[in-house]
């Protein structure tokens, strides 16, 4: 099996490119734009999406213009989401460094996030793909619901928010961009009906695990890896799958008095203290353990291990 450092350099000269791409995409010949741009895009991230893109394009028939296509739009899409988030929930750092908005106001944060989506959706019709192209549109409307549906939760979303609407929720958040990384790129390698569907489910396991990971690390993740606080979604009011599992565990009563409170760093230490990470770890694992069965379907070699390891990589990952 290989490692997950092995499993990105396999395509470490296609993110060579990917990169460039970026790069280039961060200095248009426009003076304001550019310099906002230069500090979200080149060299930021582990570039996990573009790396599935990459892996499960050498699948099939690896053509490397329309792969980098893909692989460039989906980072872009992932990066013009941040930048959106990050405005919707008026966060001041994003991996240890301050956020745009916090840099130059939330219009300009809001409309540099809108020209990374028209350049996000510039590349996936470079494809020249009709359906990755709608796979596209599919995706941008998923991740879009998912946030209306996190921000139009009542006042007590402690209370009401279920596991399956939790789920719902990171499917549009999270997941549907790992499902048009893998799925589009399946698409775009030649694979047959099955095995594309196989990346999907795939990729839809993988990106719902990454969020539940996610989440877990805002409770027990080191703040200097993460470059922010432990309990951040509880201090921005967003009920995550730990928080779930702590009201399952707990009387209701106790449940309600501690959140009546709302005192954070208690919140964060009760969900600590009881068994909520391991239910939701539980969760992220059985995800992708049925990430791993969707491989069963894909040829055997490199790329197969590499999107196994990186299974192992998404449930152990520290940040």
């Amino acid at each position: 099996m290989v490692t997950a450092a092995a499993s990105f350099s396999l395509v470490r000269h296609e993110l060579a490119r990917v990169e460039q791409a970026l790069a280039e995409t961060a200095q248009p010949d426009h003076p304001l734009l550019g310099p906002m741009l230069s500090t979200i895009l080149p060299g930021s991230g582990k570039r996990l999406r573009p790396t599935l893109a990459m892996l499960v394009g050498n699948l099939g028939e690896f053509r490397l213009e329309p792969m980098l296509h893909m692989a460039t739009g989906v980072e872009l899409l992932h990066t013009a989401s941040l930048v959106h988030d990050d405005v919707v929930d008026e966060s001041e750092l994003r991996r240890g460094s301050r956020t745009l908005f916090t840099r130059v106001g939330n219009a300009l944060a809001v409309l540099v996030g809108d020209y990374l989506f028209a350049q996000a959706a510039e590349r996936c019709v470079a494809t020249h793909n009709v359906r990755v192209i709608g796979l596209f549109a599919q995706t941008l409307s998923s991740m879009c619901q998912g946030q209306i549906e996190e921000a139009s939760r009542g006042n007590e979303p402690h209370l009401t928010v279920t596991k399956d609407a939790y789920l719902q929720t990171i499917w549009g958040k999270t997941a549907s961009l790992f499902v048009l990384a893998c799925e589009g790129s399946a698409i775009l390698a030649g694979l047959d009906e099955p095995r594309i569907q196989a990346m999907r489910r795939y990729g839809e396991r993988v990106g719902l695990a990454f969020q539940i990971v996610d989440d877990l690390l805002d409770f027990v993740g080191d703040e200097a890896s993460l470059g922010k606080r432990v309990g951040s979604d509880l201090r921005q009011g967003t009920i995550t799958l730990p928080v779930i599992c702590l009201r399952d565990a707990l009387p209701a009563a106790e449940f309600a008095a501690a959140f009546d409170e709302y005192d954070v760093d208690r919140l964060v230490e009760l969900v600590r203290g009881s068994a909520a990470i391991e239910r939701a770890r539980a969760e992220a694992e059985r995800l992708l353990e049925e990430a791993r069965s969707s491989l069963e379907l894909v040829p055997a070699g490199e790329p197969r291990d590499a999107l196994e390891c990186l299974t192992h990589y998404v449930a152990e990952r520290r940040a």
